[in-house]
């Protein structure tokens, strides 16, 4: 992966190694290059936080669970990217946490999907911090003994999710949505998945993901991009491409459309939605598709919308309610979740909202795109935010400060085209979460 711009946006210019893009509207600035080693970086040079913030992002997930290796299929347990994660962060020798702690900094890693986050919040001795941050991607310290002492702690955290109606019941949907892709699988596994992960199967997966080709360094905050750049040139990732995750198609309708948990609930849950049924290889079209359907469901299930004000008028549901989009290059869904004494009534009123003709027109469009747009503008009053979103992008390969023209160029026929071809029959399902 490199940092390709594939669409602009706003001025740009030269310092040294730096290409700056500037965006005319937000007055945001962000420096992009790329080290001598292929890492991609990222740096919004700011005074106006106390505190810097650091993410490294490499593009490993949950669901790269298959990959090819000198012409052989590599097929990895369920859970792996999320055990590495833990790995990387208990690391005897390096003592993250108390080296990070004594700094006063916050650290942390997130695995999600398609990719896994290690990041720190500092307000002093940013060098020191950025330097045990790359040093802890870099390195995987992999022991016999280290590597099951975490199976214990991994595995106690599983069962905490289980206990959880909401992961159950969306995982429960997932695995309704996709009978092989592996998003169908928790992000951390399961007690039984992870039994199998080994010190050679995470050095594999350390090896075949955590290069350079496959990360970025993103920094927001009070920096000089300069000195960034420097102490990124010394990252010890391997360079070069991660190797190519191997997906299953997985675009048919759902073999079944309802799904039922039991568990203790004091009030049931209901879960529903669509899976994409195609998918888009630009990663542009496919940030795009991404705010046209925020558009699409705020409009139609929306803190604003009529549908649910009436549903909560009649005491079907609370606000509890949340309609959401998650898509990625191989997968994508849509999944609206509420808690409801009558999922039997709910269930057909909110699929319905979500098929029926969509009453939009330029004014109403542009009251929506407004929202989203102001959602934008307020993700660059936090620091965290903004080191994040210049991650994804970097990632995703997506030149700076796109939403903006992105969200200039939906007309209410994309809308309309992109509800006739997301909800329907065919991609739906739902789940219900009861008590039992």
């Amino acid at each position: 992966m490199s940092d390709t711009v594939v669409e602009g946006a706003g001025a740009v210019r030269r310092d040294g190694a730096f290409e700056i893009v500037r965006d005319p509207v937000l007055g945001e600035e962000v420096w992009t290059a790329t080290t001598g080693r292929g890492l991609a970086l990222r740096v919004a040079p700011t005074g106006r936080f106390r505190e810097s913030v650091a993410v490294v992002s490499v593009g490993y997930g949950s669901t790269d669970l298959g990959f090819e290796v000198d012409g052989h299929r590599h097929l990895s347990p369920e859970g792996v990217a999320h055990y590495l994660e833990h790995k990387l962060f208990e690391d005897e020798d390096l003592h993250v946490f108390e080296r990070f702690a004594q700094r006063g900094a916050q650290v942390n890693a997130t695995t999600g999907f398609t990719r896994t986050n290690y990041f720190f919040q500092a307000t002093s001795q940013f060098e020191a911090n950025l330097d045990d941050l790359l040093r802890l991607v870099a390195r995987a310290h992999l022991t016999p003994e280290n590597v099951e002492k975490e199976r214990g702690i991994i595995a106690q955290e599983l069962r905490m999710y289980e206990d959880s109606p909401e992961y159950r019941g969306f995982f429960e949907l997932l695995r309704l949505f996709y009978r092989e892709h592996p998003v169908r699988h928790p992000v951390g596994g399961t007690v039984d998945s992870i039994a199998a992960i080994d010190v050679d199967e995470l050095r594999a997966c350390h090896a075949a993901f955590y290069r350079t080709g496959n990360a970025v360094l993103s920094v927001a905050g009070p920096v000089d991009p300069h000195a960034v750049l420097a102490q990124a040139e010394s990252c010890e990732l391997p360079a070069g491409d991660a190797v190519p995750s191997v997906f299953p198609a997985d675009l048919d309708p759902p073999e079944r459309t309802a799904g039922e948990v039991r568990m203790e609930v004091a009030r049931p849950r209901l879960l529903l939605g669509f899976k994409d049924r195609a998918l888009l290889d630009d990663p542009a079209a496919h940030a795009r598709r991404e705010l046209v359907t925020r558009i699409l469901l705020d409009r139609q299930l929306g803190p604003s919308s009529d549908l649910r004000e009436r549903l909560h008028r009649e005491g079907l549901i609370d606000d509890s309610l949340s309609v959401s989009y998650m898509g990625e290059r191989t997968f994508g869904f849509t999944v609206a979740v509420c808690e409801t004494d009558r999922p039997d009534v709910v269930a057909p009123v909110l699929r319905e909202a979500l098929q029926s003709w969509l009453a939009i027109d330029a004014a109403d469009l542009e009251r929506v795109r407004r929202k989203v747009l102001g959602q934008y503008v307020r993700s660059f009053d936090s620091v965290r935010s903004l080191a994040f979103g210049h991650a994804e992008d970097a990632l995703e390969g997506l030149a700076p400060f796109g939403t903006l023209a992105r969200l200039a160029s939906i007309g209410v026929d994309d809308v309309r085209d992109r509800q006739r071809e997301h909800c329907i029959d065919s991609a739906f399902a739902q789940v219900v979460v009861r008590g039992g």
